[in-house]
């Protein structure tokens, strides 16, 4: 059997995350580790399957609106009070208040699973995560560790993040301190090697049919769509097809960008004509 279906962002957002909370490693460590959630717009929906809970607002970091990168205020708020962007953790199920992340991670370990979306994936399914802190952000803080003890890092991101240049070679171009001008935030970028799952991925682990993307974006609210097709048996295409009805319809959680007057964030060029 064989289908065609489209997506936008916050439905493939919502398919993503359907997929990763089913995944036996997330499933294991939240009954009984730890789940270390980074923020982002893609981890809100995922944020909702593990609470159960509506999240609306302010689960998002770095952003990109229309007059360039940018950080959500809760964000910006959030490192100027800890250093770092706000970080979500279940131990045992339960989420934790206030969690400091070099004692989350001093308590991790290779049975424990750390979520972190990301900004960039080529097409060779390499990841990147844009980093606008020059001492790394949350991901550069705990990439190290994660990876020093084999804790199981998960990489949900939409195709709509695909770039044609290789990873690693927009990391050797990128940096917020190489720029003689930035529209908003200038970044760098860090290779995130992890388990990467896209809508194909997604599809597989919770159905086991084939998605193949044949085309992408659009106009009229579909804007970074993705559009594939979707064939196996005809149990997993009609699973399929159930799935994707169910995540049709999903909104973008809402997401709110500081002023540049008020935000004057180092280095953005933009703010420094606010």
């Amino acid at each position: 059997m064989r289908i065609q279906v489209t997506l936008i962002p916050p439905e493939s957002k919502k398919l993503i995350s359907h997929a990763v909370v089913s995944l036996d490693v997330v499933e294991k460590a939240r009954q009984d580790g730890i789940i270390l959630v980074g923020a982002s717009t893609t981890c809100a929906f995922l944020l909702e399957e593990l609470l159960d809970k509506k999240i609306t607002e302010g689960y998002g970091c770095g952003i990109t609106i229309p007059r360039g990168a940018c950080i959500m205020q809760e964000m910006l708020d959030s490192i100027r009070q800890r250093g770092y962007a706000r970080i979500w953790v279940l131990e045992k199920g339960e989420l934790c208040e206030e969690p400091k992340i070099d004692a989350v991670l001093n308590n991790m370990g290779s049975e424990d699973v750390f979520i972190k979306g990301a900004n960039a994936i080529d097409p060779d399914g390499n990841a990147g995560i844009l980093l606008g802190s020059s001492i790394g952000g949350t991901a550069g803080r705990a990439y190290g560790v994660a990876m020093a003890k084999g804790i199981k890092i998960i990489i949900p991101v939409g195709l709509e993040k695909m770039i044609p240049t290789p990873i690693l070679k927009a990391a050797a171009e990128a940096g917020s301190h190489r720029m003689d001008y930035s529209m908003g935030m200038p970044v760098g970028i860090l290779p995130f090697h992890g388990m990467v799952v896209d809508e194909v991925e997604a599809i597989k682990i919770l159905t086991g049919a084939e998605a193949i993307p044949i085309s992408a974006g659009g106009v009229d609210g579909a804007a970074g769509a993705i559009t594939l097709v979707i064939k196996g048996s005809e149990k997993a295409v009609k699973n399929s097809l159930e799935i994707v009805n169910s995540v049709k319809g999903t909104i973008e959680p809402k997401v709110m960008a500081p002023e540049c007057k008020n935000c004057k964030y180092p280095r953005c060029s933009l703010g420094e004509k606010a």
